[in-house]
């Protein structure tokens, strides 16, 4: 499979670089919060306060999960930015449009597959 140039510009490779660096820092600054919520004694004899602690907890857990997928995703495309394949469909080897990495900067090809 040959690899094509990519036909981004220097302006729209600066734009999304930042973007993807600018999503990086919202992921770890998330990611890094704490997930975890210690009740008082008095609130653990309530049971309906428990149950819905224990799904509060399950739910920003499963947000986390989603978010440490997603930045692995974006750590990805910078690092697509050293070697020089960022805006290359990682499939296919041909660019990937402008518009779909401004929709999502850290596309792996021109469609998801």
């Amino acid at each position: 499979m040959a690899v094509s140039r990519p036909t981004l510009t220097k302006a729209q490779l600066e734009n999304l670089r930042r973007r993807l660096e600018d999503e990086r820092g919202r992921l770890l600054e998330v990611l890094q919060s704490p997930t975890a919520f210690v009740a008082s004694d008095d609130e653990r004899t309530e049971v309906e306060e428990t149950a819905q602690r224990t799904t509060e907890r399950t739910d920003r857990l499963a947000v986390a999960e989603r978010e440490r997928a997603l930045l692995g995703e974006v750590e990805r495309a910078i690092a697509k930015f050293g070697a020089g394949t960022y805006g290359i469909g990682e499939r296919t080897g041909e660019p990937i449009p402008y518009d779909r990495l401004e929709a999502m900067p850290w596309a792996r090809d021109a469609v998801d597959g």
